[in-house]
């Protein structure tokens, strides 16, 4: 009888995840995992990005714990606030316009859980988008761009009009504003066998 190959699962239900880990992983299979994502009291951004990201992967390696399944989460802070997605176009509108001339910290957390092997790999990035002070006008140019809001501080890293409004990206991993941080992720995937350049 012979052994069954592990295989790579997307602990989320990120379409914006799904498509960047596609570039580089063509066989992967994704899985939502039902959690709470809520804040806990005093927990800061950085803290609740990497705890969430290890929950979803832990909870998909439960019932998959031969595969190795990546866990990942993103929070967004201004001001020490942790911002979240807004849901349409006024409350994008209402969240970016503070940006202005101000920067805004992201957060991506990635967890790797091989459960049956016992193997938990960790990594944090830090993302700060530096916005020009822009005009009210060129934030609507860059909303109106927009067909849906689904992104974390109604951020779209890859829009041409949402580049507009920024000053600097200070980042180790430019994708990693997509929602994963794909340098280091395809480092230890190389590492474990899993990903060749």
């Amino acid at each position: 009888m012979t052994q069954s190959t592990p295989k790579i699962i997307l602990g989320s239900s990120s379409i914006y995840r799904a498509k960047l880990l596609s570039k580089y992983i063509p066989n992967f299979e994704s899985i939502a995992p039902e959690i709470d994502e809520s804040q806990y009291p005093k927990e800061s951004p950085q803290d609740l990005s990497m705890r969430l990201a290890k929950i979803k992967a832990r909870k998909i390696a439960d019932i998959r714990p031969k595969d190795i399944v990546i866990g990942s989460d993103q929070v967004a802070s201004f001001k020490d606030i942790c911002i979240g997605k807004p849901p349409d176009y006024a409350s994008a509108y209402q969240t970016i316009i503070k940006f202005s001339g101000k920067n805004i910290y992201f957060y991506t957390s990635v967890a790797i859980v091989i459960k049956e092997e016992k193997i938990e790999l960790t990594h944090l990035d830090k993302t700060i988008i530096k916005f020009k002070p822009f005009r009210k006008k060129e934030l609507e140019i860059y909303l109106n761009s927009q067909d849906i809001f689904d992104s974390t501080a109604a951020v779209k890293y890859e829009s041409e009009q949402f580049q507009q409004l920024v000053d600097q990206i200070i980042t180790e991993d430019e994708q990693a504003i997509i929602g994963l941080p794909m340098i280091w992720l395809t480092g230890q995937l190389k590492k474990l066998g899993l990903y060749k350049t």
